[in-house]
């Protein structure tokens, strides 16, 4: 209401001015209070050391990601191959209330194996396990610069071509692999969160992330699977017996 009133008063108000005057300064403080500790003091070798600290961590939690994700697709198919066998084995043997008609069973039977196949080619497209290794190969050679760095700054006869010299080598290393996900930084940071401003909220957010992202295909088959059965069988045997009607 205050900003709406002075914005109606002349530009060359006094009030306005002041106003502007505040309003310019409250708004760089707030600005200043975003920007980083290791930018604040303009110090490039403090940011390099930064830089190094967090990629390295980063693609540590991306080398862990994609070794979860390696091992989950590889179960999921050993599961999904196994619920395969046994709705067929119950198709055949005509087990009271977890038979299904025959043509039923022949789509279930039909999806899971498209499913088996699916996870199958995208497990090996993505190649995870060898993923896996190139970020946990990426971050060895992150942390020894970042140890080589930290060793230097020891030395008080160091200067900025030294500091140049593991900037080159740090450049080199992120050309050689291939970059994160914003999920893997997000989750380096709730790992040290001592050293991040993360409310409650922006940690759920993080954690439904990797949820979606990494785990709910393996949860979704391994347990949704026999449950959506389940409950496909007790639709079949109530309308088998009348029990409900369309």
């Amino acid at each position: 209401m205050l900003r709406y009133v002075i914005d109606l008063l002349p530009d060359n108000s006094v009030l306005k001015k002041c106003y502007t005057k505040i309003r310019r300064a409250k708004n760089i403080s707030r600005r200043a209070k975003r920007i980083p500790e290791y930018l604040k003091d303009n110090n490039f070798e403090v940011e390099l050391n930064y830089k190094l600290w967090i990629t390295k961590g980063t693609r540590f939690k991306a080398s862990e990601r994609c070794e979860e994700l390696d091992a989950r697709y590889n179960r999921v198919v050993g599961w999904v191959s196994s619920y395969l066998i046994i709705f067929s084995v119950l198709t055949l043997c005509e087990i009271p209330f977890f038979t299904l008609p025959e043509n039923c069973g022949t789509f279930i039977s039909i999806s899971l194996s498209i499913l088996i196949l699916v996870f199958s080619q995208f497990a090996y497209a993505k190649n995870y396990s060898v993923r896996a290794r190139n970020y946990h190969e990426c971050a060895l050679e992150i942390s020894k610069l970042y140890n080589e760095l930290r060793s230097l700054k020891m030395d008080p006869k160091h200067g900025i071509p030294d500091v140049n010299n593991i900037k080159d080598k740090y450049e080199k290393v992120l050309d050689r692999y291939d970059n994160h996900l914003p999920i893997d930084l997000a989750m380096f940071q709730l790992q040290k969160k001592e050293y991040f401003r993360i409310g409650i909220f922006h940690k759920i957010c993080c954690n439904i992330r990797y949820f979606f992202l990494v785990r709910f295909i393996y949860y979704f088959c391994v347990y949704g699977l026999p449950l959506l059965y389940i409950g496909i069988c007790i639709i079949y045997y109530l309308f088998k017996h009348n029990i409900i009607k369309l």
